[in-house]
């Protein structure tokens, strides 16, 4: 599940069933100090509950006018909104209603979501954040890789520092404690790995400020990083169908690679942050 172009990892990650997670209960609190950079828990799901989901993603194409180019993602995304949020919040409360019919026939996503990272988070209350005028944030997307697609390389930190949609957001999380999660609901033949970067964000300069990175224009030692990004070591996860993924994505460059075979790549996931003080774990996407 794990590989890495160096002997030794370069990054640390522990791997565990769901039954075990009671071993970690501050494993959220540890990969946001950097005692670990993430955790992979299998069997999050059942494969009869994941079957029953993935037989009913049977759309081929995006939405008619999607931000996210040909790469089909069910739900509204914080990062290309812009500092009015308002129709996203109302998207999103369609969108829960939607997972909840698409879950029904087995566990509750969120309703499972919030359990398990409750238990690795020292018991916290797990929440959505809300906004002012009392709108919630949506708790995920789910987003499918075709064969040949792929995720362009990125920091979440991109995100929170520099798109208009977080201005809120920001304001109520820990700035530097910006966690990706992700669960495999279908994973591909070959393929479709995370990639994960021995260059990290506080190595990096950016002149994009208010649109979450987009442009690309990231720099390391006044190089882009796409130029320069190939020549840093690199280690792949390509966890199984029903794992749950956290891992420290603010801080550490990643990317998706190609999905290659007929299996779709088929995710639902978001970002994770501590509120202030580490009072309440707040998930959104």
């Amino acid at each position: 599940m794990i590989q890495s172009t160096l002997a030794k990892p370069i990054y640390n990650f522990i791997e565990l069933d769901v039954s075990e997670i009671y071993k970690y209960p501050q494993g959220i609190r540890n990969i946001c100090d950097r005692h670990i950079h993430g955790m992979v828990v299998k069997n999050f799901f059942s494969q009869e509950d994941i079957s029953n989901v993935v037989s009913q993603l049977t759309r081929k194409r995006p939405f008619p006018g999607s931000p996210y180019g040909d790469v089909l993602i069910y739900g509204p995304a914080l990062y290309v909104c812009d500092a009015d949020i308002t129709q996203y919040c109302q998207e999103a409360i369609d969108f829960r209603k939607y997972c909840r019919q698409l879950f029904s026939q087995g566990t509750d996503f969120e309703t499972r979501l919030t359990e398990i990272l409750g238990a690795m988070s020292g018991d916290c209350p797990v929440e959505l954040p809300v906004t002012p005028s009392g709108y919630a944030y949506t708790p995920t997307t789910i987003r499918v890789l075709e064969t040949g697609q792929d995720m362009g390389w990125h920091f979440e930190n991109q995100f929170l520092h520099c798109t208009p949609g977080y201005r809120h957001l920001e304001t109520i999380v820990e700035p530097e404690d910006h966690l990706s999660y992700f669960v495999v609901l279908s994973a591909a033949d070959a393929g479709g790995e995370l990639v994960l970067y021995d260059l990290e964000w506080s190595q990096t300069q950016w002149s994009d400020k208010e649109h979450g990175g987009t442009k690309k224009n990231g720099l390391v030692n006044g190089k882009l990083i796409a130029d320069v990004m190939e020549d840093y070591e690199k280690m792949y996860l390509s966890p199984e169908a029903g794992s749950l993924v956290v891992f420290d994505a603010g801080r550490i460059l990643h990317r998706v690679s190609a999905v290659e075979g007929s299996r779709r790549r088929i995710t639902i996931g978001g970002f994770l942050a501590f509120s202030k003080h580490r009072e309440k774990l707040f998930y959104w996407s």
